[in-house]
């Protein structure tokens, strides 16, 4: 759109930039550990609301 001298409207861009930081480790996490094995993994926050 930007070639066409388009901007997207600002809702669309701010929920594009959320959409990229959903479920990526930087942006928070948990770590979940099993009890009987210790096996453990890291789960990062979704985005849904």
């Amino acid at each position: 759109m930007a070639e066409q001298g388009k901007e997207l409207p600002g809702y669309v861009q701010r929920e594009f930039e959320e959409f990229l930081q959903c479920g990526r480790l930087e942006h928070g996490f948990l770590r979940v550990r099993c009890e009987s094995c210790h096996a453990e993994h890291l789960v990062a926050f979704s985005c849904k609301r």
